[in-house]
């Protein structure tokens, strides 16, 4: 068999392997290490002119460790939630270490995924498997595996009806409750916006428009640039709001950088104001409760929220007075029916009999040729 002498380059951070073999072309991912991609090289020349090269599989010899921090590289800091994301990633290093990634198999993933089941909720054990499922078949494209072991595995039914939000007491009691300033803010900003806790927290003085009476989110979940309004409440937080003269960034920790998470005095918060199961996000769909209990427009709210599809809005339509009233209306448009015909068969006398001169011929009914 006619074998070329090959060549080792280095692709993005991985040491990869090239030959030619009876007139096929084969690559190969090795890893980090040059020396033993050349190694690596060298061998499989010499299986492929003793005839064993053909129907050699991947076995992905690249330790997990390894892998990870290329894929970390190339794929985690694109993403907007990158600090989640890479929690998840640093999660499945210390599962995985430096094992093998073609070692990984299926079956060990579902006894993870049912052991999990019992202290998680599904939404939680599917965003993990999720980002591992992505890994996997990255390393596939890069050629580093064949198969991924997750190609056929199942992830948990969720329950996603959760919607909870605050009544207007509620709502009072919490920004009560928020003894720090900033914290006031955000959260008092979040109930009269909808907005998500990463975009008030990454909103900045150039981002706010007086004149105007709006918020201009440029990096928003979706992708898309929206505007926001302020009501007088807001209008008048940001003009007394104090300025960090280091930052153009609202919200700003002692350095001048932008605020971090703020999950910790947001539950102390709740703990004052006597609230239980209740998340940051809540207070978006507080905000759009209100809204549509006051009377608010739905394709307005969609707009507000930054929701691609109305679809996503729709789930807030139950609470418009409106759509209240219409079901009211068409409730009493069911039971009206059988009270009528009920009265009809209780009042119905004897048949009266029809005489002669009072009979009415039938009209004809035309039909066209």
């Amino acid at each position: 068999m006619q074998v070329s002498r090959g060549t080792v380059y280095l692709r993005g951070k991985m040491w990869t392997i090239g030959y030619t073999a009876g007139g096929k072309r084969v690559r190969e991912a090795v890893g980090t290490n040059r020396q033993m991609a050349e190694a690596v090289l060298k061998k499989r020349i010499v299986e492929a002119i003793e005839g064993r090269h053909f129907n050699l599989r991947n076995e992905g010899r690249i330790p997990f460790s390894e892998f990870a921090a290329t894929y970390s590289d190339r794929c985690i800091s694109t993403l907007k939630s990158a600090r989640s994301e890479r929690d998840r990633l640093k999660f499945w290093i210390r599962h995985f270490g430096n094992r093998p990634i073609g070692e990984i198999r299926q079956a060990e993933l579902q006894d993870w995924q049912a052991r999990k089941r019992q202290t998680n909720k599904p939404a939680t054990v599917n965003r993990m498997l999720c980002r591992l499922r992505h890994m996997l078949n990255k390393a596939v494209e890069w050629q580093l595996l064949d198969e991924s072991p997750m190609r056929r595995l199942k992830f948990l039914k969720e329950n996603n009806a959760r919607l909870r939000y605050l009544s207007l007491e509620e709502c009072q009691r919490l920004v009560a409750a928020c003894i720090a300033p900033h914290l006031k803010a955000i959260v008092t900003v979040a109930l009269h916006t909808g907005m998500r806790s990463g975009e008030i927290r990454n909103i900045t003085w150039n981002d706010v428009y007086f004149a105007s009476g709006f918020i201009i989110i440029r990096d928003s979940k979706n992708g898309e640039a929206r505007h926001v309004p302020m009501d007088s409440a807001l209008v008048d937080l940001f003009r007394s709001y104090p300025r960090n003269a280091k930052s153009d960034f609202v919200f700003t920790n002692a350095s001048g950088d932008r605020l971090g998470w703020i999950q910790r005095g947001f539950r102390d918060a709740l703990t004052r104001a006597g609230l239980s199961d209740l998340h940051f996000h809540d207070l978006r769909h507080t905000f759009a409760s209100q809204w549509m209990m006051a009377g608010g427009e739905l394709y307005a709210l969609k707009d507000i929220l930054g929701h691609k599809s109305i679809t996503m809005t729709q789930g807030y339509a139950h609470l418009s007075p409106a759509y209240r009233r219409s079901m009211v209306d068409r409730m009493e448009q069911i039971w009206a029916k059988p009270a009528k015909s009920s009265m009809r068969s209780v009042t119905k006398g004897p048949r009266k009999p029809i005489l002669a001169h009072e009979r009415v011929a039938k009209p004809a009914i035309a039909v066209n040729a």
